[in-house]
């Protein structure tokens, strides 16, 4: 890829930012809040907030941002900034060393770049609409695996009851087939080891936005497929993902679970 855009500058920047804030305080205690049933957050990540939100300023005054951490664009806006400073938060919270910060940027309602930074080793994944996804510089594509026995598949859990129960009957046949599964405890990183071709499936079915806006890019821009269950397109504002490497994606028809 050439250089990069400066929107996608502005997110690798920010995403850098974010996690060396993150990853100073990884090893230290954390102070840990709820924010509803199985739902925390930490000091560290308001912090990598903060940090995150004051590259993008720097570089736009007047961005709209959407931050998990109760941060909202103020307005109308074509362009709007999706962090999630800490994706994996129960993971960092308990020192698991599986983390990343991710920073989407979309345009009308669709990713156009992204960049997710996992400091922990140093992996930098990114993509711009058009241009291809990248990991730390070199280019990455979803896997060529086209047997779901030889396919790894990862996923996530969900908070609510309903739905770790329908995770679970997905798995159940998923897992009898494939030749392993991994619970990543990050979105984020799922979506971009899929578009790294480490894994070939992966399915989420409570994703918030900022989970999936830099992901999206990343996948589709890698030769990735992501739908929502029923098949049909997906944007990072839906729920449910169901994503593979493109040659998998009849898997989760066969073995699909209607709501």
């Amino acid at each position: 890829m050439s250089a990069p855009s400066s929107l996608l500058a502005t997110a690798i920047h920010a995403a850098r930012s974010a996690a060396a804030v993150a990853h100073d305080a990884f090893d230290r205690p954390h102070a840990i809040h709820s924010k509803g049933f199985r739902d925390i957050v930490t000091d560290a990540d308001f912090a990598a907030q903060d940090a995150a939100v004051a590259v993008i300023r720097s570089q736009f005054p007047d961005a709209q941002i959407l931050g998990e951490e109760d941060l909202t664009p103020g307005g109308e806006a074509d362009i709007v900034w999706v962090i999630d400073p800490i994706d994996g938060t129960t993971n960092y919270a308990r020192r698991f060393p599986v983390y990343c910060v991710s920073i989407g940027v979309s345009q009308a309602g669709r990713p156009i770049a992204g960049a997710v930074y996992a400091p922990l080793l140093d992996h930098l994944f990114t993509a711009e609409r058009g241009r291809g996804a990248e990991l730390n510089s070199s280019p990455i594509r979803a896997s060529d695996v086209r047997v779901v026995s030889d396919a790894i598949v990862g996923l996530d859990w969900c908070q609510a009851p309903a739905q770790r129960r329908r995770t679970l009957t997905i798995l159940d046949h998923l897992a009898t087939e494939c030749r392993t599964v991994r619970a990543i405890g990050s979105a984020a990183l799922g979506l971009c080891y899929l578009a790294a071709g480490w894994i070939d499936l992966f399915y989420n079915l409570a994703l918030k936005p900022w989970d999936g806006a830099a992901g999206q890019v990343i996948v589709e821009e890698a030769g990735g497929l992501i739908t929502t269950p029923e098949g049909g397109a997906w944007n990072y504002d839906m729920p449910s993902a169901f994503a593979s490497n493109g040659h998998l994606h009849f898997a989760f028809d066969e073995y699909r679970v209607e709501e």
